[in-house]
């Protein structure tokens, strides 16, 4: 491996695709979704079948109010979704957007978002042709690394080649600005110290656009959570028939009270409603059905 890691290669990684994805904010949000799932109260409800994955075990979420978010997140789905049962009315759709801002503008939402981010860019962002990873120059002495790619932007052929890309309008000040912070991201896993040698370099470099220390202001994470990621875990939970256990096989004629999704009305009822979300109203979901139909339905 080690005859593979060049600083070529360590200088050309980015989390950016061609369109200009972040493809670590990505697989940050996808991990946090993850942990979400992986929430008791929630995984018991909707996703019993889920397992988390290594990767959730390692998020270091502190004082952050997971619990809440997970909370609000699925309260979100449930306002948002048009069932048959009239789940979506019992909960306060505002109220609960309104808590949802509070978090996703906090500083707590980005603080996570960059333990996140760098939790996952190693092993996310790889070379294309040698599939070799950002984890694999941690590993093989990440300050030593470091200290190439510092060397590498302080050549006089490096700050040349980035004024050509911004006078031939290849490079906007936006996106040299985006790619110097992803460069401050590398060198900060690779080795934290390393990060202002470099940053204070290209102060320097009146040649070049002024750039601006995003490394822990940035929003890492993005913006609001997509609910419709777990709108098929949600309609399967509301859908749910429960009846009675002990029904006689020869009362065929016999009607039997059936309510559809009861573990999501109790979730909203203590859950939801700790968090003042809910709205006091109550889901349409009881039936009387004949026993031979309860047989079909089931």
């Amino acid at each position: 491996m080690a005859d593979r890691l060049t600083v070529d290669i360590l200088q050309s990684l980015s989390p950016f695709n061609s369109d200009g994805t972040d493809i670590v904010t990505k697989a940050s949000r996808d991990l946090l979704l993850d942990c979400i799932r992986s929430e008791t109260r929630l995984r018991d409800v909707f996703f019993p079948n889920f397992e988390a994955p290594e990767a959730a075990k390692l998020v270091d979420f502190g004082s952050f109010p997971i619990s809440t978010l997970a909370t609000l997140y699925i309260a979100e789905a449930i306002a948002k979704l048009q069932d048959p049962y009239n789940f979506h009315h019992t909960i306060n759709k505002d109220r609960v957007e309104d808590k949802l801002d509070e978090i996703y503008q906090s500083l707590q939402w980005k603080k996570l978002g960059f333990q996140v981010y760098s939790l996952v860019y190693p092993d996310v962002v790889k070379d294309a042709k040698t599939n070799v990873t950002l984890r694999d120059f941690m590993d093989s002495g990440g300050s030593k690394w470091a200290d190439h790619l510092v060397k590498r932007m302080q050549e006089p052929s490096w700050t040349k080649s980035m004024q050509r890309k911004i006078v031939k309008g290849k490079c906007s000040e936006d996106i040299y600005n985006r790619d110097m912070n992803a460069v401050f991201v590398k060198l900060h896993l690779l080795d934290p110290q390393s990060v202002i040698a470099a940053y204070h370099f290209l102060l320097n470099q009146r040649a070049l656009p002024v750039v601006n220390l995003e490394l822990a202001t940035r929003n890492y994470l993005g913006g609001p959570l997509d609910w419709t990621l777990v709108q098929k875990d949600v309609t399967r939970a509301e859908h749910k028939p429960s009846s009675p256990v002990y029904i006689s096989k020869l009362s065929l004629n016999s009607e039997v009270d059936v309510h559809h999704g009861i573990e999501v009305d109790e979730f909203i009822v203590t859950e939801c409603r700790n968090l003042g979300l809910w709205s006091g109203s109550r889901p349409d979901n009881y039936k009387a059905m004949k026993s031979q139909e309860r047989c079909r339905l089931m």
